[in-house]
């Protein structure tokens, strides 16, 4: 039969290529692609959800880095009255110290100072060279005493 050794070629019967008929079929009905595939689409997600995790951490990765070697200690005047602005003016000036803040009534003084350059020791001797006598309230981690600061604010507590 000539109609059947027509349709085999040299290594056998031709085999059936579905890609190439899901095109001819494609092309005849008129059926175009659509959307995205499924890969583009991964990579997008993909790249979506490390950006937003970028975005949460990286912000409070700098955060820590800037105040990871701060430390806030919190003195009191023994007699208890509100603290001198030459005392605060010359506590400033030293080296290490970033940032000083009185608490609402003026009694307690809140030093935050770089540990690395600085200790409480120096600033007990500032104050002494002074004059001043104070009682060191509390030594703690400046981030810590953030949280706990906000917390009290939350609570309606004041510092």
């Amino acid at each position: 039969m000539p109609g059947i050794a027509s349709i085999k070629n040299k290594e056998g019967p031709m085999a059936y290529d579905p890609k190439k008929y899901r095109e001819k079929r494609e092309k005849v009905l008129g059926i175009k692609k659509r959307g995205i595939g499924f890969g583009t689409l991964a990579v997008i997600v993909s790249v979506l959800v490390v950006a937003g995790l970028g975005a949460v951490t990286v912000p409070q990765a700098v955060s820590y880095m800037a105040t990871r070697n701060l430390e806030d200690a919190i003195f009191k005047l023994e007699s208890g009255s509100s603290w001198p602005k030459t005392a605060i003016s010359e506590l400033s000036a030293m080296e290490g110290v970033k940032q000083i803040v009185q608490d609402k009534n003026g009694s307690r003084l809140v030093v935050t100072y770089d540990h690395r350059k600085a200790k409480t020791d120096a600033v007990m001797e500032g104050f002494a060279r002074q004059g001043l006598k104070v009682i060191l309230l509390n030594e703690v981690n400046h981030r810590r005493h953030q949280a706990t600061m906000k917390d009290e604010e939350e609570d309606g507590e004041t510092p």
